[in-house]
């Protein structure tokens, strides 16, 4: 089963944005029709509207900017990574809702005929993005509340938890019903987007910059004043970031799983039906068969 794993997910032709069955990227893992599920897109857009609505309750933040001006304090929101993470978050689940809207606008001209012999490049962009997003839910979410959460600065209201605790719930819900893929060589995008913010919260730091409270760190396990401290905790990061991937395909290897043992069981009971006679014993699923 190992070796299995390996030959399959570790295929350097996984690397890629590439993926021979592009019409599962609009469509939900637990339906039957080939065409736009209407449930599914009413999710899809109730979830987009969602992630926008807080991201821009976020941005204004109203009641917490009564000790700055309100222009200085929202100037600051970009410089958290919890907000990076919700930026990607809320563009993916925007993408998503529209490419289903596309795509169900398209099914319905006479002249409709589905090309899912290549992947389009904003099927591409679509799967980096919520990739990315996911990975970077748990890893904030987790941070957040084991590193830096402090009752005495950070009010524990829903805005606060919507950003660094439901996200992480929207996401996760997300991808067991989804039906594209999750793989695992692709943790270079959650990864470069962790790098990236290191690197930029040095250089902020460097120009002087500060938190909303005034404070010469962002998040105190970056505080580049101890250069050591700060570097050993963004190789602790990057690792954390790894670890939140790999359960992310975990999740995903269980949602094959049962979806496919579903359908297994499925067909199963309609061969019978339909023929009246009992089925022969159908094999137990293979590796081969979940990961894709």
């Amino acid at each position: 089963m190992v070796t299995s794993i390996w030959k399959r997910e570790f295929h350097s032709k996984l690397i890629q944005l590439e993926y021979n069955k592009p019409e599962e990227f609009v469509r939900c893992q637990w339906q039957r029709r080939l065409s736009v599920h209407p449930v599914y897109l009413t999710y899809r857009w109730f979830t987009a509207i969602l992630f926008l609505a807080t991201m821009i309750f976020s941005i204004c933040d109203p009641g917490r900017s009564n000790k700055n001006p309100g222009s200085w304090y929202i100037s600051r929101w970009p410089i958290y990574l919890t907000h990076w993470g919700y930026t990607v978050c809320t563009t993916q689940a925007l993408l998503g809702a529209w490419l289903l809207s596309y795509k169900l606008i398209a099914e319905r001209k006479p002249d409709f005929r589905t090309n899912d012999s290549e992947m389009p490049f904003s099927y591409k962009v679509y799967w980096a993005l919520n990739t990315t997003g996911i990975v970077l839910a748990l890893d904030i979410t987790v941070g957040y509340w084991f590193t830096v959460y402090d009752p005495a600065i950070h009010k524990l209201d829903i805005l606060n938890l919507m950003i660094h605790a439901f996200n992480s719930v929207l996401m996760v819900t997300d991808l067991f019903l989804a039906a594209h893929p999750f793989r695992l060589l692709h943790c270079y995008w959650p990864l470069l987007v962790t790098v990236c913010y290191i690197v930029f919260s040095y250089i902020y730091y460097e120009f002087g910059g500060t938190d909303r409270q005034d404070r010469p760190v962002v998040y105190s396990l970056l505080d580049w004043r101890l250069p050591i401290k700060a570097a050993i905790s963004s190789v602790f990061g990057l690792l954390v970031t790894l670890s939140a991937h790999c359960v992310t395909w975990f999740l995903f290897l269980i949602r094959k799983w049962i979806a496919l043992s579903i359908k297994k069981k499925t067909d199963l009971l309609t061969y019978e039906e339909k023929n009246h006679t009992p089925s022969q014993m159908q094999p137990a699923l293979q590796m081969n068969d979940i990961i894709c």
